[in-house]
């Protein structure tokens, strides 16, 4: 069975879209982690709160955090 071009642009941009803001939440996440751990949270306290993150595995997402925020700020 054949769909439209309109249904198939359609369906397109609507997927295109949420796949962004999957991607924009994901980094805000990460920013998240590295305002938390800045603003003195253990890096055992922010992995409970992300729940399926080791404490170790804080540190690196904390580092993507600032460099995304970085870009954000454009400096």
């Amino acid at each position: 069975m054949s769909v439209s071009s309109q249904k198939r642009r359609a369906w397109e941009q609507k997927i295109h879209r949420l796949t962004r803001a999957a991607q924009k939440a994901n980094e805000d996440v990460l920013v998240a982690i590295y305002e938390a751990t800045e603003d003195g949270l253990t890096q055992a306290d922010v992995a409970y709160m992300v729940g399926g993150v080791s404490p170790s595995g804080i540190k690196p997402k904390a580092i993507k955090g600032a460099k995304i925020l970085k870009e954000r700020k454009g400096s």
